[in-house]
């Protein structure tokens, strides 16, 4: 596991440096707003498709090899971001290998994480599994706009292309574990039964998560410069790593289903702040203020919220149940990506709107996720 950590700690510094800007990117070739949600909107769908396909994947050569494999994928994605402008035909191709090439990453990292954690310490572990990547790419999204600024996407996506390859090595002596899935309508229905009470939670889940994209959108859109964007990224993620360990030690030693609550009832707060900002108020400093705030509301959810989860998923068919959970994200994602592309022209309005959903949490029994 500490190897798995080390290589999303170099990963997540390679990704930090173009992840949020990528979308941005798109804009400044061009491409509309509707056209950056639809990229989104494939991405998220091959992603569902390539979780399955990783499983048949890693049940013949192992979940280290098929991180191998992302690897290959993720350096062919960043380098034809290069020669994009010149082929439009890839803006369509691109969201396609970076769909598999997530699900090469997440499923056998969440396969691995449920394997290689116990029970009783499951938010310290959640709460490295969030910093660790942070943490070593905390400057990352500056360092990104500052080059972006100062050089050029290329030479951007160049360096990121380079620490990516370098992150491969603390993977290299793993022996790669396989997986033993089989996904027949026996095993599904089993699986569902059991795992059933999860399935509007992670759609609930992916609203917040997945409105980040849209607030980093709507802000670039409407306020601030690239250089801006790498501010408030590395601002919110030097407030959030330390707060993220204090959060997973909470879980492990307070009551979860209180602190899932707090979460929300924070985050419902938090998204209409950013509504209300957007709408009536939308100066620079406030945004700062919000990403923070909003930021920390969904970590106070979140650490505890996936604790249960993930637990829950150790004893189902060895996370088999972690698969399957892609069909309800990306559903939220979708809904979320079909809001901002039916409002683009009043993105606030869906900013209320996760505020809204995310009630569902204030009078959801989460005790019946641990059950």
């Amino acid at each position: 596991m500490n190897r798995i950590l080390q290589m999303m700690s170099l990963n997540g510094l390679g990704l930090g440096l173009v992840s949020v800007f990528i979308p941005i990117y798109l804009l400044e070739l061009g491409y509309p707003f509707y056209m950056v949600m639809l990229w989104l909107i494939i991405h998220h769908g091959t992603l569902l498709i390539g979780a399955f396909v990783t499983v048949y994947i890693s049940n013949r050569i192992g979940l280290i090899r098929c991180l191998y494999i992302r690897f290959v994928l993720l350096i062919a994605s960043l380098l034809l971001l290069f020669v994009l402008p010149s082929y439009p035909i890839l803006f369509y191709i691109i969201p396609i290998i970076s769909g598999f090439e997530s699900a090469l990453y997440w499923i056998p990292l969440n396969i691995l994480f449920v394997r290689k954690t116990e029970t009783k310490t499951m938010g310290s572990s959640m709460s490295k599994f969030f910093n660790y990547p942070k943490i070593i790419g905390l400057f990352a999204p500056l360092i990104g706009a500052f080059i972006i600024t100062k050089f050029s996407y290329p030479v951007l996506f160049f360096i990121a292309m380079c620490l990516v390859f370098v992150s491969m090595i603390p993977l290299l002596p793993l022996r790669s574990e396989k997986t033993h899935f089989r996904f027949t309508w026996a095993a599904v229905k089993e699986i569902w039964q059991k795992n059933k009470v999860y399935f509007i939670p992670e759609i609930v889940d992916n609203f917040a998560e997945d409105a980040g994209v849209i607030l980093t959108l709507f802000i670039y859109l409407n306020l601030l410069n690239v250089l801006d964007i790498g501010w408030i990224g590395t601002v919110t993620s030097l407030v959030v790593v330390l707060f993220t360990y204090f959060v997973g030690d909470m879980t492990d030693t307070k009551n979860k289903h209180k602190l899932i609550r707090v979460g929300a009832v924070l985050l419902s707060l938090s998204w209409c702040i950013n509504f209300v900002i957007g709408e009536f108020i939308p100066y620079i400093w406030l945004f700062y203020i919000a990403t923070i705030i909003t930021t920390l509301s969904l970590k106070t959810f979140l650490v505890p919220y996936q604790s249960l989860m993930f637990n829950s998923a150790r004893a189902s068919h060895d996370a088999q149940f972690l698969v399957l959970r892609e069909v309800p994200t990306i559903i939220g994602r979708f809904i979320v990506y079909g809001l901002a592309l039916a409002l683009h022209n009043h993105l606030p309005v869906v900013f209320l709107i996760i505020a809204l959903v995310f009630v569902y949490f204030w009078f959801f029994d989460t005790r019946k996720l641990a059950s």
